[in-house]
C-alpha cells in the first residue's frame, strides 16, 4: 500500500523507521538467540552436548572398545502466539491532525510512531518474561496474575532441569542472617556438584535483591576486604565490579545481575511492575547461551490483509490498519515464539530461601 494510513505513517516510512530505530537491548537476546523454524511445534533435545569422553589406551592388534551413546531426552512443545495492539481513536486522530496543521510535522513526529514502539516493546517484554521465568524458576505457568488477558495453562511447563541439579543453601540468605550465612560456601558447593558431572559453571544469574543479600554477608565482605585496602566502611562492597573481582579471585562464577521489570496490565487497565526473575533463585550456567527462542511463521505475514502496512524486525511483525465506523487506526505487534533451554541438564539452581527444600 503506497498511500499513508495516517499522516506520516506509510509502508516506506514504517520500514525505514524500524530499520533505524535503536531499542533497548534485553537479556533474552544473549541467553536465547532467535532460531527461525517453519512449524508451530518444536522439540528440544536435552543432553545432545556434553563433555568430551576420553578414548581408551589399548594395545596394538586389540579390538577398539565401543562406548555407549549418551542418553538423550526430548521435550516437545508448541510455539504460542505473543501479541499486543493499541488503537488510535477518532478523537486522537483529529487531535493529531489539528496539532500537525498548527505546529507542523515536527510537533507530532513522535506521535507518528509511538504506537509502533509500544507494540514492539510489548512483545519484547513478554519474551523477556518468558526467558527469565524459565531460567529462574525452571518452570512456567500462565496465570490470571502474570497473563491476565491471555491464555491460562492448566499445567506447569517444566523445562527439564534434573532434580539433582537443584540445590539449597546451608543457611537462609536474609538480612537477619548476614553474619551467619555463607553464600560463598554455598556457591562453592554448587560448583562441586557441577564438577561431579563434568560441568564448569562459569556464570551465575541473580536479581538485585539476592545480590544485595550476598554482598551484605560477613563471609563475602571478609573476602572482599583484600581488594578494598584502606576502606574504613563497607562502602563499595556492593559494586558488581568488585563482586566479580572477588569471584574471579576465588575461581567462582561471574555474577550476571538481572535487574529489570516488566509491566503486566490487567483487564481494568492497571499496570503492575513485575520482576520476571523468580525470587530467591540463583541459576548457574556453563555458557550464557542456554538455547534458542524458536520463532515460527506468522499467518498475517503469509496472507497479508488488504489495507494493512506491515514490516518485520527480528521475530516481531508490526502492522498498521485503518478501521471504519468509527474511524480508528489499529497498530499491532505479534510473534510466534517460545524459549528452548537445550543445556538445562548442565545448569544448576540454588534456592536461597530454605536450607532443606528447593522450591
Amino acid at each position: 500500500m503506497k498511500s499513508p494510513i495516517i499522516n506520516g505513517v506509510s509502508q516506506t516510512g514504517l520500514e525505514q523507521y524500524l530499520a533505524a530505530r535503536q531499542y533497548e537491548e534485553l537479556y533474552w537476546a544473549s541467553l536465547f538467540p532467535i532460531k527461525n523454524v517453519n512449524t508451530l511445534d518444536a522439540k528440544t533435545i536435552i543432553g545432545a552436548s556434553g563433555n568430551r569422553v576420553a578414548a581408551n589406551i589399548i594395545s596394538y592388534d586389540a579390538t577398539t572398545p565401543e562406548l555407549g551413546r549418551k542418553s538423550l531426552s526430548v521435550k516437545y512443545f508448541d510455539i504460542p502466539k505473543v501479541a499486543i495492539a493499541r488503537r488510535k481513536s477518532e478523537r486522537e486522530i483529529l487531535e493529531h491532525q489539528i496539532t500537525r496543521s498548527i505546529q507542523g510535522n515536527l510537533a507530532v513526529i513522535e506521535d507518528y510512531f509511538n504506537d509502533l514502539d509500544f507494540c514492539w516493546d510489548g512483545v519484547q517484554a513478554r519474551m523477556e518474561w518468558m526467558a527469565l521465568q524459565a531460567l529462574s524458576a525452571t518452570t512456567m505457568k500462565l496465570s490470571v496474575t502474570n497473563n491476565p488477558l491471555g491464555i491460562i495453562n492448566e499445567t506447569t511447563i517444566d523445562f527439564g532441569m534434573p532434580t539433582a541439579n537443584k540445590e539449597v543453601v546451608g543457611t537462609v540468605w536474609s538480612s537477619t542472617n548476614a553474619a551467619t550465612m555463607k553464600p560463598l560456601t554455598d556457591i562453592k558447593n554448587v560448583m562441586l556438584e557441577g564438577r561431579k558431572i563434568g560441568v564448569n559453571l562459569r556464570y551465575m544469574l541473580m536479581n538485585a535483591t539476592t545480590f544485595d543479600l550476598l554482598t551484605a554477608s560477613t563471609e563475602y565482605q571478609s573476602a572482599a576486604k583484600q581488594f578494598l585496602v584502606g576502606e574504613p566502611t563497607v562502602l563499595g562492597y556492593q559494586s558488581l565490579q568488585i563482586a566479580n573481582t572477588v569471584m574471579n579471585a576465588l575461581r567462582l562464577p561471574q555474577i550476571v545481575l538481572i535487574d529489570t521489570y516488566v509491566g503486566i496490565e490487567n483487564a481494568a487497565g492497571t499496570v503492575a511492575a513485575t520482576d520476571p526473575w523468580s525470587a530467591n533463585h540463583v541459576t548457574f550456567l556453563p555458557d550464557l547461551v542456554c538455547g534458542n527462542f524458536y520463532a515460527g511463521p506468522i499467518a498475517e505475514e503469509l496472507e497479508r490483509p488488504l489495507d494493512v502496512i506491515q514490516s518485520k524486525r527480528g521475530p516481531v511483525l508490526l502492522s498498521v490498519r485503518k478501521e471504519f465506523n468509527p474511524s480508528a487506526v489499529l497498530t499491532k505487534g505479534e510473534a510466534n515464539v517460545f524459549p528452548s533451554w537445550a543445556n538445562v541438564d548442565q545448569c544448576f539452581s540454588l534456592y536461597t530461601a530454605d536450607a532443606a527444600t528447593w522450591a
